[in-house]
């Protein structure tokens, strides 16, 4: 080996032994985590950031967001230098671990994961930086990060949780206007501007980094500005033009500076105007005229110049090519004005449709703006059925002569109206015109159709008298026509005097567009009872709906009151008279109690049966018929026990007694309907039949009825069965179910008093209970029969007959011929109705049973 080359291994070796001993040492160890891991690591993550900077949405009709959205099509885009810088990071942490920038990698891949929305990994990161770093502006930049991740996952009990923590840190002057920021964003989320307010203050003064400097200034500025704050605003906004900003900010706080000046001060507004003219003119602002538009309509609103305000907000949404949300905000402020401050709510609905349609999904309030809307779309259409059907009904009593007359005019009007549309019409016209210039204005200057107007209709008819005198209604009027109207003096020509060749002739079936226009108009107008009689019920049916939404809807209880009482004056018979009357007793009740009685006396008067009255008069009504409903509901179960069991008179002294406690309950038909099958078991298939029929004309519409109805089909077959058994000849079967009965003259005794006073003499005198009801027997010589039930043996039928002898006989009922008193089996007592032999039976019964 010559010298030359063991040189040259010697200083090979040298060199591998210092670098050997270079690599243990910590800023070797430094030098390489730092420059060649940490540093581009760092750097790609800086970018992805600085992306979000740049697609940044300046949204200058809302407050301004404190920090740029995560967008996750940027993360995806930036796939790759965030995969290699958490590479590196993690390369520094393996390769470098006793380098002073392991924690500062671990950041970084905490912060990657957070952009990855690996919500968890990234808490632990954060977590672990905390817990076991040494380097206080690593482990709080890593709360910082924690409290973010808690935000976006929307977990803010743990965000205020590591805020707190960090609210007992010693910032660094770095992390605590990263903190102040962040707690700021946080407080922006939940809409607690005050707080952001007050935090963005603190941060303001050591804020370095340009984008936020500017953008916390102008939100700032916004903030004051919303207060009322108008100095403090235009210190902010001024703070916000300087150190370079983007055109767009540059140009909205130039434009709010303008704004506030003229909030400020009165006497600045000349000069605001200027620098809005100047604007205007600068080539610069073409895409900006909406905005600057925009905030001329503010300045005047603020000073209650509504006219001025109103058009500028048109004009803000009328220029070329219009930031549609700006034209949307323009809409809502024009729909706004109409709405709150005018009341003119026709056109705050025209204004608020055009708003819904070009604001963006995502402006805040947007629900609200869209639930008014709908609100305001009803409240139009009922006033224009209203309008419509009201003027209709007014033609409709016009002579047709009148009415072609009339309809001619409208016509002519309409067209000329359409030509001086056609004639101004611009091509940069849309949206607002839609609004105030389509409505077709009429010849008295009204702005509505004719049908519209009972003015116009008014001026129509004496018009039409004016010109033409009372004409007889007759067809091809004009024929008949002897004079002529034009300028000069009109003169008489009779049709006799012109030579016309094709007189005689048939002629053709031709008609005018105009003439065709005229009958389809026409054809609008109810002439029959029957349309005229819809017409009126869609009048009632908009003027009730209007009630509710001027009540509910707008918040106007004046004219909600206003609305139902012009419905029950004009329509006093309506079928909304009860709600309309209701709605007019609680309207009054916190401004005039004596006119909220007058009406709550009205209900009780006029629907005494109703809920609503028994609830006005008892408050408690309601709960007190459920309590009701729960008892005869104990009861009808006791007594259906007991029909099931076969106990049938057991289960019918339960029903007829609960029948005769309870009233007013909503249980009652079920109650009714048993004991109506009860008298197929008690009485008689004639009782039970009645009883039937009795429960079905009393409950059309329960749902019980149409089981009623069956069981009442089913009765003829078993009533023919079982009169076919008995072959036309009383049973001497005398082991059934027993009943007392007698018959009577219904022009002599009424029905009703003698169950009553039978009742009476059955409850003084019988500790069971026995029942009467009562049938007529024979309707064309007015014979009735009332019977009391039930007794099981025919002896005690006998027994009770001898007693109810001497009672009906202190009545006075044997003075009536017609009188007979008999106890009678339930299958006699059937063929007895069957075959109308009452004498028959009477023979029967002196022959079987004890007198």
């Amino acid at each position: 080996m010559d010298k030359q080359t063991l040189h040259i291994v010697r200083t090979i070796f040298a060199a591998f032994i210092l670098i050997s001993v270079g690599c243990a040492s910590k800023g070797y160890q430094n030098l390489n985590a730092r420059y060649n891991g940490y540093f581009y690591a760092d750097l790609y993550l800086t970018e992805t950031y600085q992306a979000f900077e740049q697609q940044y949405e300046y949204n200058f009709d809302e407050i301004l967001k404190i920090f740029p959205q995560v967008d996750s099509s940027i993360v995806s885009s930036n796939k790759e230098k965030l995969d290699d810088a958490f590479k590196k990071s993690s390369q520094n942490i393996e390769w470098w671990e006793g380098s002073d920038w392991v924690d500062d990698s671990y950041l970084i891949i905490g912060k990657i994961r957070y952009l990855r929305a690996q919500w968890q990994f990234a808490i632990e990161t954060f977590q672990y930086i905390n817990q076991n770093s040494k380097d206080d502006q690593v482990r709080q930049k890593a709360l910082i990060a924690l409290m973010r991740t808690y935000m976006d996952m929307g977990n803010n009990d743990q965000a205020l949780q590591v805020s707190q923590f960090l609210e007992e840190e010693s910032l660094t002057e770095e992390n605590a206007v990263d903190y102040l920021l962040t707690l700021a964003y946080f407080y922006q989320r939940q809409d607690n501007y005050s707080r952001v307010k007050e935090l963005l203050e603190q941060a303001q003064p050591a804020l370095t980094d340009k984008n936020y400097k500017i953008r916390v200034n102008f939100i700032l500025g916004q903030l004051a500005q919303e207060a009322g704050e108008f100095r403090n605003a235009y210190l902010f906004y001024d703070n916000a033009q300087k150190g370079n900003p983007p055109y767009e900010i540059m140009f909205h706080a130039k434009l709010n500076k303008l704004a506030v000046s003229g909030f400020a001060n009165p006497n600045y507004v000349d000069e605001a105007y200027k620098a809005f003219e100047k604007m205007l003119s600068d080539g610069k602002n073409t895409e900006y005229m909406d905005n600057i538009f925009y905030t001329m309509g503010l300045l005047e609103q603020n000073r209650e110049n509504l006219p001025q305000a109103i058009e500028h907000f048109k004009s803000a949404a009328q220029v070329e090519q219009p930031n549609q949300r700006q034209q949307g905000l323009a809409y809502l402020r024009l729909a706004e004005i109409y709405y709150d401050d005018l009341k003119r709510f026709n056109l705050a609905s025209a204004y608020y449709d055009s708003a819904v349609q070009k604001l963006p999904k995502d402006i805040e309030n947007f629900e609200d703006i869209s639930k008014r809307q709908t609100v305001l779309k009803d409240f139009v259409t009922q006033l224009n059925i209203i309008e419509t059907n009201d003027s209709l009904l007014t033609l409709s009593a016009m002579s047709r002569v009148q009415l072609e007359v009339y309809l001619g005019r409208y016509i002519d009007a309409k067209e000329a109206k359409e030509k001086e549309r056609k004639a101004k019409e611009q091509p940069s016209n849309r949206g607002i015109n839609r609004v105030d210039n389509s409505n077709y204005q009429t010849p008295d200057g009204s702005g509505s159709w004719y049908f519209y107007n009972q003015q116009a209709i008014s001026q129509g008819q004496l018009e039409f008298q004016r010109i033409w005198g009372n004409r007889p209604l007759e067809n091809n009027w004009r024929r008949s026509l002897k004079q002529n109207i034009g300028i000069g003096p009109a003169t008489t020509v009779a049709e006799e005097e012109f030579d016309d060749p094709n007189k005689g002739a048939a002629q053709p079936d031709l008609k005018s567009s105009r003439d065709t226009e005229v009958e389809k108009l026409m054809a609008t107008i109810p002439f029959e009872e029957d349309a005229k009689e819809k017409a009126r019920l869609e009048i009632q049916d908009a003027y009730f709906k209007l009630g509710s939404i001027y009540r509910f809807g707008l918040e106007q209880n004046r004219q909600s009151i206003d609305s139902y009482e012009t419905l029950l004056q004009k329509y006093p018979q309506t079928s909304h008279r009860i709600d309309a009357l209701y709605a007019l007793y609680t309207l009054y009740e916190p401004i005039d109690a004596s006119k909220s009685q007058q009406y709550r006396q009205m209900i009780i008067d006029e629907f005494p049966e109703t809920i609503m009255a028994k609830t006005l008069i008892n408050p408690n009504y309601l709960q007190e018929k459920a309590a009701r409903n729960r008892a005869l509901q104990l009861q009808y179960a006791e007594a259906y026990e007991a029909y099931e069991a076969g106990n049938y008179l057991l289960a019918d002294q339960r029903l007829r007694s609960a029948l005769s406690s309870f009233e007013d309950v909503d249980f009652l038909p079920t109650v009714e309907l048993l004991a109506a099958i009860l008298k197929a078991k008690t009485e008689s298939i004639v009782s039970y039949e009645q009883a039937l029929n009795d429960f079905i004309e009393k409950y059309p519409e329960a749902p019980q009825t149409s089981y009623a109805k069956s069981l009442l089909a089913a009765v003829a077959p078993t009533k023919n069965q079982r009169l076919g058994n008995l072959k036309d000849a009383f049973s001497e079967d005398f082991q059934q179910i027993h009943l007392v009965a007698f018959t009577f003259n219904q022009a002599n005794f009424e029905a009703d008093s003698l169950r009553k006073q039978i009742d009476e003499f059955n409850a003084e005198n019988f500790k069971t209970k026995l029942f009467s009801g009562f049938v007529s027997f024979n309707p064309q010589e007015q014979i009735g029969v009332i019977y009391i039930n039930s007794f099981k043996v025919k002896s005690a039928a006998e027994s009770y007959r001898e007693l109810m002898e001497k009672e009906l006989k202190r009545i006075g009922l044997q003075a009536d011929s017609n009188f007979h008193n008999f106890a009678i089996s339930q299958d006699n007592f059937t063929l007895l109705f069957q075959n109308k032999a009452l004498d028959q039976y009477l023979e029967f019964h002196k022959k079987f049973y004890k007198e």
